[in-house]
């Protein structure tokens, strides 16, 4: 790796450390909430896309269903998948949800003998809660910048989430 690529790497990761440490993610819950940055994480996705098939468009279990004996299935190797996480842990947090009663699973129409997974009133409620403490929080971590710098940082982060999103440089946004 070039000298140059090493630098950016340490630099990346100091900012990493700087940023998890300024806004918390090393506690042991979010935004003082009873739930762990991934609980809230697979809340959030679960909030996100509403009507999750919890069993495949044939009416037969996912490979978690199988495994595990569960009808969570592909709505947890779905997110487990998209947020890089072990199905198993990602099916623990499903099953804790449903017991505090934030999600439900119900029959839905097109998925034959499918099961659809969703938020019920309070986990809605709880993503809400959630979802207003983060912005609150980053509010309060940007009140000190004038105009001009929450402009500057808010066209630094469009660009730097454009440059790591992994799309070849002919495909990316220009951001002015």
């Amino acid at each position: 790796m070039p000298a140059d690529r090493s630098a950016l790497v340490s630099d990346l990761r100091c900012f990493n450390r700087f940023y998890t440490g300024l806004i918390g993610l090393l506690d042991e819950t979010l935004a003082h909430s009873a739930f762990t940055l991934t609980e809230a994480r697979v809340l959030f996705e679960l909030g996100c896309r509403p009507g999750r098939i919890a069993a495949n468009p044939g009416g037969t279990p996912g490979f978690l269903a199988r495994v595990l004996q569960i009808d969570f299935g592909p709505a947890a190797s779905d997110i487990a998948r998209e947020l890089q996480l072990d199905p198993a842990y990602v099916t623990r947090i499903l099953r804790k949800f449903s017991a505090a009663g934030l999600i439900e699973t119900r029959t839905g129409l097109e998925a034959l003998r499918g099961r659809i997974l969703s938020l019920t009133v309070h986990g809605r409620a709880a993503l809400a809660t959630l979802q207003a403490a983060a912005d609150r929080d980053a509010a309060r971590l940007t009140a000190d910048l004038g105009d001009e710098e929450a402009a500057e940082l808010s066209d630094i982060l469009a660009r730097a989430r454009n440059l790591l999103s992994g799309a070849p440089a002919s495909e990316r946004s220009e951001i002015a």
